[in-house]
Formats: C-alpha cells, sequence, structure tokens
C-alpha cells in the first residue's frame, strides 16, 4: 500500500495523519527523546523502539513548526549535560538522538522544500548520516587514528570479558582467538554498521512520511531505485579503499559499504517487483525476501544486482506474459 491510496482532506494532508495526537514543542522533543532512550535502556528491544521518536517529531513539523523548536533544547541540554561530566550516558544519548531523530528530520524537511525524488533524499540523508559518523568518530579518537582507538576499546572489552567468561569456565585462549580474528575487521567497519541499521530506519520511515502529512510523493517499494551520483560514490569508495592506507582507507571503506547497502536494499527492490508480479505483496513475501537476502553469501549477490540494475533495468516489463502488473 502506498501513499497514493491514503485519503486525504481537500487540504492533501493524509487522513492517517489527523489520527495522531498533536503535542507542541516541548512535549514533542520529550517523546521523541524518551523514546530514543530505549536504546541505551534496553540495548536490543531499545533498538526496535527508538526510531518510533521519528514518529513525533515528523508529525510535530506536518504541523507547519520548524523541527529546530522541538528537538533543539533536546540537542542543547544533552550537550551541556555532556560537558559538565555528568558521565557518558548523555554524550551516547545526545549521539543516538542527532542520528536516529534530528538527522533523518531535518533531510525531510529539505525534501519538503527542495521538492526531491525519495531515492535522493535517501542518498542524501545517508551522506548526512555517515558524515556525522565519521567525523564524531574521528574527534572522540584524537589524539589517535579512528581505527587504532577502536582496536583499544575492543581490547580493553576483551579484558573484561575475560574475567566474565572465566568464571563462567571459557578458556582464556578461547577468547583471545576470537579477539584476534575481529581485530582484522571490525575496527575498519563500525561505522558502516551504525549506518546499517540507519539505512533500515530509512527505509521503515520512508513510506511513513506521506502518511504524516509531510507534501512528498513515495512510491512501491519494487520501483525504488538509487540516486544517479551514488554510482560516482561507489567508485570513490573502492578505488579509495584498495589504494589509500590509514583514515583515508577507513573513510573510503565505510563510504564503500554504505553505498552497498543501498545498492542491497535496490536488489531486494529489484526481486520484490519480479515477486509482486508473481506471488503479491503480503507481508510474508517482504520479509521472506528480506531474510532469505540476509544469509551469507547473498547480501553481497543482492548489492551486485543492485549495481547492475542501475546501469541495465533487471525489473518485469509490463508488457510480460504472465503474473499481475
Amino acid at each position: 500500500m502506498t501513499s497514493n491510496d491514503e485519503p486525504r482532506e481537500a487540504t492533501g494532508v493524509p487522513a492517517a495523519s489527523r489520527r495522531l495526537p498533536s503535542f507542541g514543542a516541548g512535549a514533542t522533543g520529550l517523546v521523541s527523546l524518551l523514546l530514543v532512550a530505549g536504546l541505551v535502556a534496553v540495548p536490543l528491544f531499545g533498538a526496535l523502539v527508538a526510531p518510533l521518536g521519528l514518529i513525533p517529531m515528523l508529525h510535530f513539523q506536518r504541523e507547519g513548526g520548524s523541527g529546530l523548536r522541538a528537538w533543539g533544547w533536546v540537542v542543547a541540554l544533552l550537550a551541556a549535560a555532556s560537558l559538565v561530566g555528568l558521565g557518558g550516558i548523555p554524550a551516547i544519548l545526545l549521539a543516538a538522538y542527532g542520528l536516529i531523530v534530528v538527522i533523518p528530520a531535518v533531510s525531510v524537511e529539505i525534501w519538503v522544500r527542495a521538492g526531491w525524488s525519495e531515492s535522493r533524499w535517501i542518498a542524501v540523508t545517508v551522506a548526512m548520516l555517515l558524515a556525522a559518523i565519521l567525523g564524531t568518530s574521528a574527534v572522540v579518537a584524537l589524539p589517535d587514528g579512528p581505527v587504532d582507538a577502536a582496536r583499544l576499546a575492543m581490547r580493553a572489552a576483551a579484558d573484561d570479558a575475560k574475567q566474565m567468561y572465566g568464571a563462567m569456565g571459557f578458556a582464556e585462549g578461547e577468547i583471545e582467538l576470537a579477539y584476534d580474528a575481529s581485530e582484522r575487521v571490525i575496527p575498519w567497519v563500525i561505522p558502516a554498521a551504525v549506518v546499517a541499521y540507519l539505512v533500515a530506519v530509512l527505509f521503515w520511515i520512508r513510506p511513513r512520511v506521506p502518511l504524516l502529512g509531510s507534501p512528498v510523493a513515495v512510491g512501491p517499494f519494487e520501483s525504488y531505485r538509487n540516486d544517479e551520483w551514488i554510482a560516482a560514490a561507489f567508485a570513490v569508495g573502492g578505488i579509495g579503499a584498495l589504494f589509500l592506507d590509514g583514515t583515508p582507507r577507513w573513510v573510503a571503506l565505510n563510504l564503500l559499504i554504505a553505498v552497498l547497502l543501498l545498492y542491497f536494499v535496490q536488489g531486494l527492490a529489484m526481486i520484490r517487483a519480479h515477486l509482486a508480479r508473481w506471488i503479491g505483496r503480503g507481508w510474508f513475501v517482504r520479509w521472506g525476501v528480506g531474510l532469505l537476502c540476509l544469509y551469507p553469501p547473498m547480501p553481497i549477490l543482492v548489492a551486485t544486482l543492485g549495481v547492475a540494475d542501475s546501469f541495465f533495468s533487471l525489473r518485469p516489463d509490463a508488457s510480460d506474459d504472465g503474473g499481475n502488473p
């Protein structure tokens, strides 16, 4: 179901958005903060709850107010709490709130004003998120490089794990082997792992943005295609990951992975375009294909299909026989 099917008033606002309660700027910021705080309070379940913090913020922006009025005081409060040394929780909340609520909400405001396509909004938002994550990671790691700082943090975590798992009967050598195996990869791709979560949040909120009242056009998922300049970012990231070293290579590698994530989504859209024609658009199609494509080595294959689909359409034509268009 797309936003085009939603009943609207004469003003063009979807009827679904009228059923949501209206909050003021202060209440909107507080509710969104409490939802994002679930990411810290209950890490696993909170990852599912935290994106809901976008809902009141986008609804507030639909009412005509600038999102700055709602999230600005939250950012200022968390920044002040971080600066006066109230522990690491305010800083973690500030980073999570900025990435999950502030940047997507600002990008939707820009999307509405600029009249972009949905693919350009996704691409620009991912670029903003990646730049924020890389910049913050580099600053926090000073005077060390971000990769070295991540290795030191992993070493400290491994030392703590030795004591905990040692009490449970695990051998210290097994923990060392696990650390050595992860040390070669994880410090390089931590930002990309965060981007992967945020890309999932963006595509979850994507069909809901028009339903919350924003005057933007969102098509069915199976017609989604990445913006044209993603191919240039793919080339830059690939070349940099191959030929650069140190922090520049870290930046290029995470850029490459972020782009591949978007191509993975395009590959899923292409697969669903074929399945929707023959099987339908039920939830079992969406979730079944998504879960199957997460099993290695399927993500690389699906991303490759997404890259190919950018240059030569692999979608079914309307004139194809069989199935339902």
